[in-house]
């Protein structure tokens, strides 16, 4: 790991009078002269290490490239400026951070500097800012650098703002998001062939690999990017890089080899007078120190990692200084030590707007006051536990793609289902719906709780309505009084601005039509993260005189259930069960759209009734508990409840009216609409003519329905968002990686989820198709189907499948049989889903068949009173 070519310093600072650089008379001659000629010919020199002279070197080599003519530049400042940058550059890295900015304000002062040069001088004050862990002042000055730098064609500018974006991103907003700033970063320095930036943007590639999980492509990356920074002789770089390589290797069992990389990296800091290279160092060794138990050395190492990042101002590290010595506090049983330490860690992360380090904190908060004695610690414990998934679901909220979403919910997962765990543990209902309304998901609800006004009436205004709302609600909770600016209260973080300005950074400032988004990006401008205290209100506005489970699967630990059961008397209990692999495997299978899921019957689900609690299996089998309310998060919303065997040879659907339904804030939105209106316009029925044996034919007979069958699909269509009572829809349904599901109305006439967003939905909507209500590939979120967009948006209950549901002679019975009974209002789909089941399963050979001719088709709701 030694240097090939003498080391220079962070590849970009000079040593000497930058003036007489043996470059700059050629590059002045060269930008006098103008020609594409004279700018192409000072590539045959080798690039400048000087970030100022390398900066017009670059810029004027790729112009000729490009074929476009070099901006005016200000040959009486030109001194100046090449001085001023080098200076900047140090200062940045030395520390002296007021020093940097008054040197970037005298180069910003409207004096007539270059273009070039306030490029610079912009990215200068994006740093200084960044260091500070000033986050959105410093995304403020890199987005206007990168402004600045588009407009003179000036693509090495553009470059240098980019990465210190990406690893904002990556801090602020998702991987994903990070990755591809990281990713145009590498193309663009490819493009203007520097090597020093390009491993800059490699190793923000790593970070993002790291982050993603995949520790030995990021350690690849790393290693990558060394050996650029090598070849271009960057000691900042190399020692950077070197430290990094070293704490993945600890990470990946390789203290040996990690050690020889942080003495490396240390060596190279020391070498380079980088502050805050030292203070990553330090507390990477102190990592490994405290592994091996050498907690007083440890110790050290962090306090004087501490003492470094304040001397600098560095917020962010001085953080997690404390969180170190926290971790040794706790190495120690030095408890209430630990637990001052980690909440000072905590209020620390929490200024500057670092998720992982408010959540890490938190979470180890919590495990170091439960050793505390009394009753307040443990209670106190769940609460850091609830904190920390709510700084989580803060996150997300402000988070406006929902890719980004998934991943915290990946990344995070042990956090929720610690805070499950200590939650059912304590016995407190409430902190254990919120966690489990947050693992359900947030956008269906946050669906619900919009308010959409009339005028807004197709895909566009209605996306812009969303982010226009979510805009405005984010502001209206944090807005201090009496600014019309995005400065936040005193004790308010400062995520909802810094997500908004990095959501727009990933997505180059620009709105996407909806042809181009993805229905999931769209409803995740409306994800409403819940309330540390709506769990309470949420139980209180459960239906009385029923069962209610909510149920969750551990989000790392697949065999392990958590579950609410608010029994018809009134009485809660929470528990945790440990699912058998039969179980598991079930509940795996039933995620995809396979010919083994087609093929089950009630025998190869019989496994699943271990998710009830055996005393309600109990109570159903012998008639005590006749209406259910269901929740169930994430993958559970695909399971075939009404199949479940409940012991004695019996099926729920045969003793107990069930229900479901995909959160608990929807259900209290349900609840306040209350029932269907009574009957008061004829039905509106659709059937796809291409349909083989499901048919609504016998309806125009039955004196009991008032039909009224559409014309063709595109009527169909509109029925669904002009406030109809009720419509049934009998068609194809099908599964779709990119829009998740949708339903073929006629030949090339398609109802997507999107297309039900506007509008009013009708009152009653029964589905006779396939997969109308759930879909694969939604286990890390809500189920987003039309189904269930219908049910957050008006609907009051909703007949639909969570499968393949035959177009078959034994499927047409059983919809018959279900429709039958719903002719009014008198009676609930779920009573018309139990009657009808029971009736189908008790049938000669009908406990036999397979679940798609019946057992997929599920009542969406919930129960009113009578």
């Amino acid at each position: 790991m030694t240097d090939s070519v003498p080391p220079r310093r962070g590849g970009d600072s000079y040593r000497g009078d930058v003036r007489r650089h043996p470059l700059v008379h050629k590059i002045i001659d060269a930008w006098r002269d103008g020609s594409a000629q004279s700018r192409a010919a000072l590539a045959e020199h080798p690039p400048p290490g000087a970030i100022a002279v390398r900066s017009r070197y670059l810029y004027l080599i790729d112009t000729a490239r490009l074929g476009v003519d070099a901006a005016p530049f200000a040959e009486d400042m030109w001194d100046r400026a090449l001085v001023a940058e080098t200076e900047i550059d140090d200062a940045v890295r030395s520390g002296t951070l007021d020093q940097a900015s008054q040197l970037c304000a005298e180069l910003m002062d409207g004096s007539g500097h270059d273009a070039v040069t306030v490029v610079n001088a912009r990215v200068g004050l994006g740093d200084v800012a960044r260091v500070q862990g000033r986050t959105e002042r410093a995304i403020d000055h890199y987005e206007a650098a990168v402004r600045a730098a588009d407009a003179a064609r000036y693509r090495f500018g553009r470059l240098r703002a980019l990465v210190p974006l990406g690893h904002l991103t990556l801090l602020h907003h998702s991987a994903a998001a990070a990755t591809r700033v990281f990713t145009e970063a590498a193309d663009l320095a490819a493009a203007v062939s520097e090597p020093l930036y390009l491993a800059n943007a490699i190793t923000g590639l790593a970070e993002t690999a790291e982050r993603s999980g995949d520790l030995p492509q990021s350690i690849e990356k790393h290693q990558r990017a060394h050996a650029l920074f090598s070849q271009v002789g960057s000691l900042t770089g190399q020692a950077h890089a070197a430290q990094r390589i070293g704490s993945l290797l600890h990470r990946d069992g390789r203290p040996a080899l990690a050690r020889d990389w942080l003495a490396a990296a240390a060596l190279a800091f020391e070498q380079d007078g980088d502050p805050l290279g030292t203070i990553n160092v330090l507390e990477a060794i102190g990592d490994l120190l405290l592994e091996v138990a050498e907690a007083d050395e440890a110790a050290t190492c962090y306090r004087t990692a501490g003492e470094l990042a304040r001397e600098n101002g560095f917020a962010p590290a001085a953080a997690h200084a404390a969180q170190n010595l926290a971790r040794v506090a706790c190495a120690c049983e030095q408890w209430p030590e630990a637990v001052a330490l980690f909440e000072q860690a905590v209020s620390e992360y929490q200024k500057v707007g670092d998720l992982l380090g408010t959540t890490t904190a938190l979470t180890k908060l919590a495990s170091a006051r439960q050793r505390l004695d009394g009753p307040e610690a443990g209670e106190q414990a769940l609460a850091d536990r609830v904190a920390a998934v709510l700084s989580i679901e803060h996150y997300r909220a402000t988070n406006r793609e929902a890719r980004a979403q998934v991943e915290y919910r990946e990344r995070f997962g042990e956090i929720y289902g610690r805070a499950l765990h200590a939650a059912v543990e304590s016995g407190a209902a409430e902190d254990f719906a919120v966690v489990a309304e947050a693992l359900a998901g947030r956008r269906l609800a946050g669906l619900a709780e919009a308010q959409v006004p009339a005028t807004v009436t197709d895909g566009l205004t209605l996306l812009q309505h969303f982010l226009v709302s979510a805009e405005q609600r984010w502001l209206a909770q944090g807005r201090a009084e009496d600014t019309g600016d995005l400065r936040l209260k005193p004790g308010i973080s400062r995520q909802e601005r810094v997500h908004r300005m990095m959501g727009a950074v990933a997505m180059k400032g620009a709105v996407r039509e909806p042809a181009r988004a993805a229905l999931e990006d769209v409803l995740a401008s409306v994800y409403l993260p819940p309330a540390a205290d709506e769990g309470s209100a949420l139980l209180a506005d459960l239906p009385s005189d029923c069962d209610v489970l909510q149920l969750v699967v551990d989000p790392v630990l697949p065999n392990v259930l958590y579950r609410l059961w608010r029994a018809a008397d009134g009485r809660t209990r929470l528990d945790r069960a440990e699912l058998s692999l039969a179980c598991v495997e079930t509940l795996t299978a039933l995620q995809i759209d396979d010919a083994r899921r087609s093929d089950m019957c009630p025998a190869h689900v019989a496994c699943l009734g271990e998710l009830l609690p055996e005393d309600l299996r109990r109570a159903m089998a012998e008639g005590t508990a006749c209406r259910l309310l269901l929740l169930p998060v994430g993958q559970l919303w695909l399971v075939p409840w009404g199949a479940l065997a409940i012991g004695g040879q019996r099926l729920l659907c045969q003793t107990t009216e069930y229900v479901v339904c995909p959160s608990l804030l929807v259900q209290r939105r349900l609840r306040a609409r209350g029932p269907a209106r009574p009957v008061d316009e004829p039905t509106c029925t659709w059937r796809n003519p291409i349909m083989d044996s499901l048919s609504l034919e016998w309806m125009r007979q039955d004196s009991q329905w008032s039909v009224e069958p559409a014309s063709w699909a595109t009527e169909a269509k509109q029925r669904l968002t002009d406030g109809a009572h009720t419509v049934i829809v009998v068609c194809h349904g099908r599964p779709h990686g990119t829009l998740g599901h949708y339903l073929e109305m006629d030949p090339g006439v398609w109802l997507l989820p999107s297309d039900v967003l506007v509008g009013t939905p009708p009152q009653r909507l029964y589905l006779i198709t396939c997969w109308g209500g759930g879909v694969p590939g939604q286990a890390m979120a809500d189920p987003v189907t039309i189904a269930t967009l219908n049910l957050a948006r008006g609907s009051t209950e909703i007949l639909a499948s969570f499968g393949e549901f035959s177009d078959d002679p034994a499927s047409d019975a059983f919809a018959q049989w279900v429709l039958e009974q719903l002719a009014n209002t008198n009676v609930p789909v779920s009573r018309a889903v139990h009657l009808a089941s029971a009736r189908f399963s008790t049938a000669p050979g009908g406990n036999d068949l397979q679940l798609r001719y019946w057992a997929t088709l599920l009542p969406i709701g919930t129960f009113h009173d009578v």
